[in-house]
């Protein structure tokens, strides 16, 4: 059926581009890890490292070698914590190192908070596709876009939590990119439905422009060197453009007795992602503005599967959503 073919087509070229980028590494530089106090520490501590008996509390434990730690690591880790200490208690400005505040580990794992917030938020993704299958009738013609959103979810937020467990350039790379392939399939999916593109051709062919731009995003991102600003504005731009379709459909439905549900929902995801633009050093050295707004999105998942069902269940109501697409 041609609108599969879209939808098949725009997973499948997500998931090979995200696969293929991965081979591309990037090195991103603080004002941290360039500051004397902490190279001259660090520089003596991996001389450490290279001797026939290093220090013992700077070998990794079992738990931390299996997230690939080892003492050259563990030597930036302590100095990163030691020159922050110093600059604590002269009153100085916390600094950043290798792109990332001086958060403190737990069980291996860099950024805890960030991680259990995405796991969260993996949770309420996985609870919303186990309701669309239990709720969507076969016969639906959006029963396969609605699932493959939700999942798509899971996939974001599994990427986030393996990338705040530890920060390479692969987890980079499939964090960033999965987050997009959500956003955008999201934006599809508005479309979609406001528009009520019955079409199979027409969604097929939106589902190709998906995928093209997708295609352009990851090729300009892993090509050239990693252009955080742009891959952020991209994100919102494709995001508020699914964003501004759901208001405009909750407006004219009003009449509809759930709409408010996605009004709310674009809001309040609105003001979460003010969060991001604190950017202050972690509280008790695990909290930051990251984290907060990973935190935040977690009930804002469960409102928006609230309007989603409340939506199917309307349609199934009028027999909306019935028969073959048209060609």
């Amino acid at each position: 059926m041609p609108a599969k073919n879209g939808v098949h087509l725009f997973a499948i070229t997500a998931i090979a581009l995200v696969l293929i980028s991965s081979v591309i590494q990037l090195v991103a530089a603080s004002s941290g890890d360039r500051d004397s106090i902490y190279i001259n520490c660090a520089h003596k501590c991996r001389r450490s490292c290279l001797t026939d008996n290093p220090d013992p509390s700077l070998l990794p434990t079992k738990l931390e070698r299996l997230l690939f730690w080892d003492c050259p690591q563990n030597c930036q880790y302590n100095c990163m914590h030691w020159a922050t200490s110093l600059y604590k208690a002269n009153h100085e400005p916390v600094l950043q190192y290798y792109g990332k505040w001086p958060f403190i580990r737990l069980w291996g794992m860099q950024e805890p908070a960030s991680v259990l917030f995405s796991l969260g938020n993996l949770w309420m993704h996985w609870n919303g596709y186990r309701a669309l299958r239990r709720a969507i009738p076969k016969w639906f013609e959006n029963r396969a876009i609605y699932r493959l959103n939700a999942l798509l979810g899971v996939n974001t937020w599994l990427w986030s939590a393996v990338f705040h467990t530890r920060d390479f350039p692969l987890t980079e790379k499939l964090d960033y990119f999965s987050a997009m392939a959500g956003i955008l399939f999201g934006l599809y999916l508005a479309i979609v439905r406001v528009f009520q593109l019955r079409s199979g051709s027409v969604r097929t062919v939106l589902g190709a422009l998906a995928a093209i731009f997708f295609a352009g995003h990851v090729a300009y991102l892993s090509l050239w060197k990693f252009d955080y600003k742009y891959n952020m504005m991209a994100g919102v731009a494709v995001g508020m453009l699914g964003n501004l379709c759901w208001v405009g459909w909750g407006l004219v439905e009003w009449k509809r007795g759930y709409t408010w549900k996605i009004l709310l929902s674009v809001i309040l995801i609105s003001t979460a992602m003010s969060l991001e633009l604190l950017d202050f050093p972690p509280l008790w050295g695990v909290l930051d503005a990251h984290a907060l707004w990973h935190a935040a999105t977690i009930p804002l998942v469960k409102l928006w599967y609230s309007f989603v069902l409340d939506d199917i269940r309307w349609e199934v109501r009028k027999g909306k959503g019935k028969g073959r697409l048209e060609e």
